[in-house]
């Protein structure tokens, strides 16, 4: 897919620069930085769920407990 966008003189001075300081295109640049972005958000509500689950049972377990659990430690 390809995606158009339009940018000041001044914003793709400074894509430009930027990218070029990390030897990537600035394409690549604003496609990575978009990407990375949503993963984040991503990531976020992941943690907010966990956070949520935890805080109706906030039961947590040490290494040694599991490891007991499962059989592999006395």
């Amino acid at each position: 897919m390809n995606l158009s966008l339009n940018f000041t003189e001044e914003e793709t001075a400074m894509l430009e620069k930027y990218a070029g300081k990390n030897n990537i295109s600035t394409a690549e640049f604003v496609k990575n930085t978009i990407l990375e972005r949503i993963k984040d958000e991503r990531d976020m509500e992941v943690y907010e769920t966990a956070i949520k689950t935890y805080s109706r049972n906030p039961r947590t377990y040490t290494h040694l407990s599991v490891m007991r659990e499962l059989g592999l430690a006395k």
